[in-house]
C-alpha cells in the first residue's frame, strides 16, 4: 500500500509503475504556502508577474483599496485573474485536510463571500469594457475632485461678489420687500418719491422730519393736514394713506436674494443651522422672529388657500406635519415658489434638501432597525452640543468679520454643501465592502 504523499505514474510500455515520489521540504514551505496569510494555498491565483496567492486574499487586497498591485513584488496587473488548475489540484493532493479546513472556513466567512463576488463581477466587467486600458488607470481622488469644485465655485462667487458690489443701488422693489417697522428715514423719503411726481414738495418735509417707518404707519389724515405736514390737497393726503395701508396689509414674503440683503448675518445662521439642526432652528424662529422670519417663511412653504391676517389652522397643521417628519421638505417647498424668479438656485435648494431628507430618513430607519430608539434623546442633545461647540468661534468673531467674508460663507453654503451631502448619502447608503466589514 503506498503511503507517501505524491504518486507519479510512469508508462513502461507494457505496463504502469508506480512511483512514489516524497516531496522535498522546501516546496512545503515555498510553493505551496501563499506569502500573504503564510498558510496553504487555497484556490491558487497566479499573477502576469507570477507569484500566487490564495484567491480570497487577492480579494481581500483588492477590496482593502489597494491598486491592483502583486502584494510581493507590486507588479500591475489588470483584468481576471484565474485560478491556476495545476498548482490547485498538486496542492489539494499534498495537503487535503489543509485545504478542505481552510475552505470550510472561507465558505463560512459572509464577509469574504462577499468581496470574492464583488471581485469576480468587478475585475469580469473591468476585463469586457476596458480590453484597452492601460495597464494601470489612473484612480480618481475625491478629495482632489472636491478640492477644484470649491476652488472653481468659489472663483466665480468672487467675479459675482464684485460685479454685485459695482452695480449695488438702492431700489424701490428692495424697500418693499423690507418690513414697514424697520424702515429708516431715507427709506421713508424713497418711497414717497416713488409714489409719483407731485409728492417733491413734500419729501423734503418727511425727510426734514425724521419720519421713519413706525413714525409713518401711525400717521392719519390729522396729521397729514396739519403742522409741519401742512398736506393741503386732499386728494393727495387720500393717495398717501391708500399707500400707506396697503404697506400696513402687505406680509413681506422674502426669496433668499432680497432677504440676503437685509440680513446677511442670519442668513448664513439660517443656511447652516437649517441645514445641522432644522427643528431647532425653526423653534428659534418662531420663539425669538416670528414676524421679521418665521411668518413669511410660513406663508411662503406652506401657504393659505385664502388671504388671512395671521396663519390659519390649515397652514399649522401643514407645518407641524413637515416639521416633526420631513422639516429639510419645507426648504424645497419654500424654494419651490421662487423656483422662477431664481432657477439654479431654488433647484440647488431643492436637490440639496432632498438628500438630507433622506439622510434623516435613513438614521432614524437605521435606530429603528437597531432597537436603539431610546437612545435618540441622548444622540440628539450631544449633536446639539456638538454644533454648538463648532459655531461659537465663529459667533464670537462674526461682528468683526468682512461683509465680503459673510458672502463668501454664504456662497459656499449653498453651492459646497450639496456635493459634501451627496457624498455623506453615498457612504450612507451604498456603504464599501471594508465599511461592511465587521
Amino acid at each position: 500500500m503506498c503511503v507517501c504523499r505524491v504518486c507519479v505514474c510512469v508508462c513502461s510500455g507494457v505496463m504502469d509503475v508506480c512511483v512514489c515520489v516524497e516531496p522535498p521540504a522546501g516546496l512545503l514551505a515555498d510553493e505551496c504556502s501563499c506569502h500573504c496569510c503564510f498558510e496553504v494555498l487555497l484556490e491558487p491565483t497566479t499573477l502576469p508577474c507570477g507569484h500566487s496567492f490564495c484567491r480570497h486574499c487577492l480579494a481581500s487586497c483588492w477590496a482593502s483599496g489597494l491598486p491592483t498591485h502583486c502584494p510581493e513584488c507590486r507588479a500591475a496587473w489588470q483584468g481576471l485573474p484565474r485560478v491556476n488548475i495545476l498548482l490547485r489540484d498538486a496542492v489539494e493532493k499534498l495537503f487535503p485536510a489543509d485545504v478542505s479546513r481552510r475552505r470550510q472556513a472561507v465558505r463560512s466567512d459572509p464577509w469574504l463571500q462577499q468581496v470574492l463576488q464583488a471581485f469576480e463581477k468587478r475585475l469580469e466587467r473591468h476585463t469586457h469594457t476596458h480590453t484597452t486600458a492601460p495597464v494601470n488607470p489612473p484612480r480618481i481622488n475625491i478629495r482632489e475632485f472636491y478640492s477644484g469644485v470649491l476652488t472653481a465655485l468659489s472663483c466665480v462667487a468672487m467675479v459675482l461678489l464684485v460685479y454685485r458690489a459695482l452695480s449695488a443701488d438702492s431700489s424701490h422693489e428692495t424697500l418693499l420687500s423690507k418690513p414697514l417697522r424697520r424702515w429708516s428715514t431715507d427709506d421713508v423719503t424713497l418711497w414717497v418719491e416713488h409714489l409719483g411726481v407731485w409728492t417733491n414738495q413734500y419729501k423734503e418735509i418727511f425727510h426734514r422730519e425724521q419720519i421713519d417707518g413706525r413714525s409713518l404707519s401711525a400717521l392719519s389724515d390729522e396729521d397729514l393736514s396739519a403742522a409741519p405736514f401742512m398736506i393741503q390737497n386732499q386728494a393727495h393726503r387720500r393717495i398717501i394713506l391708500e399707500e400707506l395701508h396697503k404697506l400696513q396689509q402687505l406680509r413681506v414674503t422674502l426669496n433668499l436674494w432680497e432677504y440676503k440683503e437685509l440680513y446677511p448675518g442670519k442668513t448664513v445662521f439660517l443656511l447652516v443651522g437649517l441645514r445641522s439642526c432644522p427643528r431647532l432652528t425653526l423653534l428659534y424662529l418662531y420663539l425669538l422672529d416670528y414676524h421679521h422670519t418665521f411668518l413669511p417663511f410660513l406663508d411662503t412653504a406652506c401657504p393659505a388657500q385664502t388671504p388671512l391676517d395671521w396663519p390659519g389652522w390649515h397652514q399649522w397643521a401643514e407645518f407641524l406635519v413637515m416639521y416633526f417628519l420631513l422639516p429639510h421638505q419645507l426648504l424645497a417647498a419654500f424654494a419651490w415658489h421662487w423656483v422662477s424668479a431664481h432657477y439654479w438656485t431654488a433647484g440647488v435648494v431643492i436637490a440639496h434638501a432632498t438628500l438630507l431628507s433622506v439622510l434623516d430618513i435613513s438614521f432614524y430607519w437605521t435606530l429603528w432597525t437597531r432597537g436603539e430608539m431610546r437612545t435618540l434623546p441622548q444622540r440628539l442633545w450631544l449633536h446639539v452640543l456638538a454644533v454648538m461647540f463648532n459655531s461659537s468661534p465663529l459667533v464670537l468673531v462674526w461682528p468683526l468679520l468682512p461683509l465680503f467674508i459673510i458672502n463668501i460663507e454664504i456662497y459656499t453654503q449653498l453651492y459646497i454643501s450639496p456635493f459634501l451631502t451627496a457624498a455623506l448619502v453615498k457612504n450612507t447608503l451604498l456603504p464599501t465592502d471594508a465599511q461592511q466589514r465587521p
